[in-house]
């Protein structure tokens, strides 16, 4: 298990230094380096990245919650047991919007949605 680790984590470590390489290759051929920038604006373009892949990891194990969870839920009122779908809809993470996917379930006798994955 170990040896899967190390080897995950230099595959993160060389995707984002891919990334970061990206990021620059897009500042050059805007032509951010033809003067001097201001770290700033190196800093919130590096922000903006890392606020993409926060948004996309967070969406992605989001996802696999919802995909691991049980085909059926009981009611938190009554607690009949009814089918769990997987339902789409945009939050606002701190990283901003994603689109995340969650477990829903529906109690007819209640008259309400609820979602067991929460």
């Amino acid at each position: 298990m170990d040896a899967v680790r190390s080897c995950l984590a230099e595959e993160k470590s060389r995707l984002l230094q891919r990334l970061a390489e990206i990021a620059v290759e897009e500042q050059r051929e805007r032509g951010v380096f033809a003067r001097t920038p201001h770290l700033t604006e190196l800093e919130d373009e590096s922000l903006a990245l890392g606020q993409l892949l926060s948004r996309l990891s967070l969406a992605r194990s989001a996802a696999e919650v919802t995909a691991t969870g049980d085909a059926s839920a009981a009611c938190p009122t009554c607690g009949a047991r009814h089918p769990v779908a997987a339902k789409k809809r945009t939050i606002e993470s701190l990283a901003g919007p994603i689109e995340l996917v969650e477990s829903v379930a529906h109690c007819p006798a209640c008259r309400r949605d609820f979602f067991p994955s929460a």
